[in-house]
């Protein structure tokens, strides 16, 4: 019994150092291609609907950049319900309700400003970086 004990403690130790290579990838929510983004896009809901600064602001980055948004994912994950990309968010009211949405499209106009290119945008949103857009 004793070396029982030994033996799953030294299992235990050793089991969490094991390389990460085993570890699932996370699934990543839809989102178009460039080639997809490239075709017209449905209009995003005008700035000008909304009172909430935040969400004007949000409204108006969609308008600026709607192909480096349409080739973002969303992590609120609305492609469950059908969207297809963080664009789909604009185009309806559902970003001026999500918080999710909005930081995404700050951290896309942010990253966008500095030269950044789509890939690179959803690089950072896939790590979580959205979170903590402003």
């Amino acid at each position: 019994m004793k070396n029982f004990l030994l033996l799953a403690l030294a299992a235990a130790v050793t089991l969490p150092s094991l390389p990460a290579q085993n570890a699932q990838k996370q699934p990543v929510p839809a989102y178009l291609s460039e080639a997809e983004a490239k075709k017209p896009l449905p209009a995003t809901q005008s700035p000008s609907n909304f009172s909430d600064p935040q969400v004007v602001r949000a409204y108006k980055i969609a308008q600026q950049i709607p192909k480096v948004i349409a080739q973002q994912p969303c992590y609120c994950w609305c492609s469950r319900g059908g969207h297809r990309s963080l664009h789909d968010c604009y185009v309806s009211e559902h970003a001026a309700h999500c918080g999710v949405c909005m930081k995404e499209g700050f951290l896309a106009s942010k990253m966008t400003k500095e030269g950044k290119s789509p890939a690179q945008i959803r690089a950072a949103i896939e790590r979580g970086e959205w979170a903590n857009a402003q």
